[in-house]
């Protein structure tokens, strides 16, 4: 029975023995090394998550892209605007037409180029055209025979159509601020002139022809580039 008792002692003892230190270290091991693995698998999560971060963010440049796309096409209300300002000056040509009015204003306007069926106006004797944008003005203006008044200050005109000096009866020119260089030539020739406007230009020189318009009583040239004036003027 003795026998028995110590047996079981020794089970106990067995039982209760603490781990030696060589069995605490290989634990302690095991414990660090599931540590460092589940830190490398935060870790890898954490990139991932970054990465997947920087994918979101790679996603905008091609909404840009289609907002650049978008916004480089022209815009057609801009297109539908000047046509309705085209539309608007034909309107107007029409209605002086059928009215037969001799006066016509298209100041204002915005016109860049004066449309060709200006010509059927013939009855006109009064045109005014100032603060537009027209650098030119068509052939046709030379039909309107009956004009007395051509107003053409505050454009972007550069020059006159030798149609001009079909105007018989024109006594007053207006080409104030414009872009002119020197007097166009046709205006020389329009003799009937008494009036001439063509201050804010940038004209350097009065040609002798100034002395076919002999008529004039109104010529005024101040703001200009001209450092001298012909002998011919006072003729």
């Amino acid at each position: 029975m003795s026998s028995a008792l110590g047996k079981d002692k020794d089970c106990k003892e067995k039982e209760a023995k603490p781990p030696s230190g060589k069995e605490r270290e290989r634990g302690s091991r095991r414990h660090t090394g599931s540590l460092g693995k589940e830190g490398k698998e935060s870790k890898t999560k954490g990139k991932d998550a970054k990465d997947g971060k920087k994918d979101a963010s790679g996603a905008p440049p091609a909404v840009a892209f289609s907002v650049d796309n978008t916004i480089k096409r022209p815009n057609p209300a801009q297109g539908i605007r000047k046509k309705s300002s085209n539309a608007e000056v034909v309107k107007e040509l029409g209605k002086c037409r059928d009215e037969n009015s001799t006066r016509l204003d298209l100041s204002k306007r915005s016109i860049h180029l004066l449309p060709s069926s200006i010509k059927e106006l013939t009855q006109l004797t009064e045109l005014y055209l100032y603060s537009n944008k027209l650098q030119s003005l068509p052939a046709e203006v030379g039909c309107l025979s009956g004009l007395v008044t051509l107003a053409l200050s505050e454009n972007s005109l550069t020059s006159l159509p030798d149609s001009l000096d079909n105007l018989k009866k024109l006594r007053m020119l207006d080409l104030r601020h414009n872009k002119l260089r020197e007097i166009p030539a046709v205006v020389y020739r329009v003799t009937s002139l008494t009036t001439l406007y063509l201050r804010f230009n940038r004209i350097t020189a009065v040609e002798k022809d100034i002395h076919n318009l002999a008529k004039l009583t109104m010529l005024s040239i101040r703001e200009n580039k001209i450092k001298q004036l012909p002998a011919e003027i006072g003729k």
